[in-house]
């Protein structure tokens, strides 16, 4: 049964991804009403919580929290156009969020392959670095990553 949201695009086996590489996905559209129970849950400040109190906030408006982005990522990783042949994730090496995501904002996800080498335990798999850019409707980046994961080899054809 499909998972709602889950539309994966063509699997990327190892050998797919090169330097050359690049996935896209969009339309993850944050609302108010997440932001709000997003941070009633896991992250209590005001300018999660309250749109009154994030008026005074350094943002002057209600944003996401970070981990919401992180989700939000997630999500959109599950709706790329071309789907890594995914396995398990290994980390993430660095993070940064370079602008706040607000209600009605719609954000989007680039990611490019950095590096990708043989898994020495693992050898029907290699290990993947990508820099993900998400960025919103403006093309305004607001959070970059970059993991790393395991991913398949492609099967052999008989």
């Amino acid at each position: 049964m499909p998972v709602p949201g889950f539309h994966p695009g063509p699997l990327a086996y190892f050998e797919d991804m090169t330097p050359d590489f690049v996935a896209r996905a969009d339309g993850y559209r944050i609302t108010e009403a997440e932001i709000l129970e997003f941070g009633r849950r896991f992250d209590p400040q005001p300018f999660h919580t309250d749109p009154v109190a994030a008026r005074d906030s350094v943002f002057g408006q209600l944003v996401a929290p970070g981990t919401l982005i992180i989700c939000a990522r997630s999500w959109l990783v599950n709706n790329l156009d071309r789907c890594p042949a995914y396995s398990a994730g290994l980390g993430v090496e660095h993070m940064n969020l370079l602008r706040p995501a607000c209600a009605g904002d719609t954000l989007k996800l680039e990611i490019r392959v950095l590096e990708a080498r043989a898994s020495q335990s693992r050898p029907d798999h290699g290990i993947v670095t990508c820099k993900n850019l998400i960025l919103n409707q403006r093309d305004e980046l607001v959070m970059e990553l970059t993991p790393k994961m395991l991913v398949r080899r492609r099967p052999a054809t008989p």
